[in-house]
Order: C-alpha cells, then structure tokens, then sequence
C-alpha cells in the first residue's frame, strides 16, 4: 500500500470514528446537548481537525443519521435472507421496528424526533445529502425485494400494489413506532393505550391488509 491509500485509509477511518463517537453521543445525551467539543474530545481529535472533516455540526447529524439507517438497512436485508415466506419477513420487520422503540430511554425516538428539523438543511450539503439518498434508496430497494418474494411464494396478495404497500407501510409504521414511544396519555387511560397496544393492533391491520 502506497503512502497515499495509507492516508486514504486512515483518513476515512477517522470519519467513521468521529461518526461513531458522535452517534453514541448524540444518543445517549440529546443531539441539542452535544457540542462540537464533546465530539472532538471523545474521538481524541483536536477541534480544528473536526472542523475540517465536518465544517458545520449538521453535517455531523446528518452522517450519523446515514448510519443508522445504514445499520436498519443491514438488519432488513439479513431478514430477507431468512428461509422463511414474504409475509414472515415482513411480520421480522415490523417487530424489529417495535423492539427498537422498547428502549426506556428513547434514544432513537428522541434522535429522529431532532433529526426532522435537519431534513431541511440535509438539501444544502451536497456529499451528505447524496448519502443520505442512497441509503434511503438502498433501504426502499430493500423492502421492495419482499414484494417479489411474496408474489412469487404466494404469501402475500397478489391483487394489491405490493410495492407500494410495503415501502407505505414500512414508513409509516417505523415513523408510527418512535412517535407512539414519545405520546403522553391521561393516566386514566394510558393502561390500554399504551405504544406497545397501538403498535400490535397497527401491525396486526397491516398484516392482515396483505395476507392472501
């Protein structure tokens, strides 16, 4: 290896270093509590070096959120490797979702309840911003490949838009999930209108939508 891939290697390992540190950071702390600072100090950098990986703190936030869903992307594609039906598979997704919202302190329901007021800005960062479309596009992708699965194992119904219902139901019930964690509710009734409940019945509605 040259001195010149050694620099490359070793640069892109301090990206996803600073990546990593900033993730766990943001997590565990609250994005709006973390400072540049912080970053700099947990990857074992000097703040001048962090300014010149990311310029700005968004950029930081918008590559940690390209992790994680780098991260979801990996662990949908490993369920629909599974030899299991189509309608297996996306009953594994769903649950993923719900278990990753069990988390008692909220951290990615916090993390994408911040991350929306970031979406804007995602558009003014040209690198981040291709990233962040390539790994939706890479998780849509994703999803879409159980839709051929279903059709072609005959666990799911084969009259409805399949595709379109899968990437709407997976959106919308990921995004349901963390938001539900964060819902506060009278005491009175919060026993049977818990996240939990309103996650199981809307999981139950959307399996029951595709099953033939």
């Amino acid at each position: 290896m040259n001195v010149l891939n050694k620099r490359a290697v070793a640069k892109q390992a301090r990206h996803e270093k600073i990546v990593e540190v900033a993730t766990q950071l943001f997590l565990n702390n609250g994005m709006q509590n973390v400072q540049m600072q912080d970053i700099a100090d947990a990857a074992e950098i000097g703040i001048a070096t962090l300014f010149r990986y990311f310029p700005k703190k968004e950029y930081i936030v918008i590559s940690v959120s390209n992790a994680i869903t780098n991260n979801m992307t990996k662990r949908i594609e490993y369920i629909i490797t599974q030899p299991i039906s189509a309608y297996a598979m996306l009953e594994q997704i769903l649950d993923y979702y719900m278990e990753s919202s069990l988390d008692p302190n909220l951290r990615l329901a916090k993390f994408f309840e911040s991350f929306d007021s970031y979406k804007k800005m995602a558009s003014e960062m040209p690198d981040q911003y291709e990233e962040y479309l390539v790994n939706r596009n890479k998780l849509a992708n994703t999803l879409l490949q159980i839709a051929e699965l279903g059709i072609e194992d005959g666990s799911l119904c084969s009259d409805l838009d399949l595709k379109l219902l899968i990437i709407t139901i997976i959106q919308n019930f990921s995004s349901f999930t963390y938001k539900s964690s964060l819902a506060l509710h009278d005491e009175s009734i919060a026993s049977f209108i818990s996240a939990r409940k309103q996650q199981e019945v809307l999981k139950d509605m959307f399996l029951h939508y595709v099953r033939t």
